[in-house]
């Protein structure tokens, strides 16, 4: 798996994992940051991307399975994973 979306996924997990409070604030903004950059490279919307991944977030198996994942990207836009 590309690191950068790996590092995208894993800071999303991070955060959703997190109790509410600053812990959390600080994991969502850090998530936003991989977001921005990530979606700028994938030359789609932040939007589009984290809805993306709000969506398919529950069917990923975190941490052990992530690394075998596999993008799958339609005209430049994140659409989901290939097991």
């Amino acid at each position: 798996m590309n690191p950068e979306l790996e590092a995208l996924l894993k800071s999303y997990d991070s955060f959703k994992q997190a109790p509410e409070g600053t812990e959390a604030n600080r994991l969502y903004g850090f998530f936003q940051e991989k977001l921005e950059g990530a979606a700028q490279k994938a030359r789609t919307s932040k939007e589009t991307l984290q809805n993306a991944i709000q969506k398919l977030h529950p069917r990923w198996d975190f941490p052990s399975n992530l690394a075998s994942t596999n993008p799958i990207v339609f005209n430049g836009t994140f659409v989901s994973f290939n097991r």
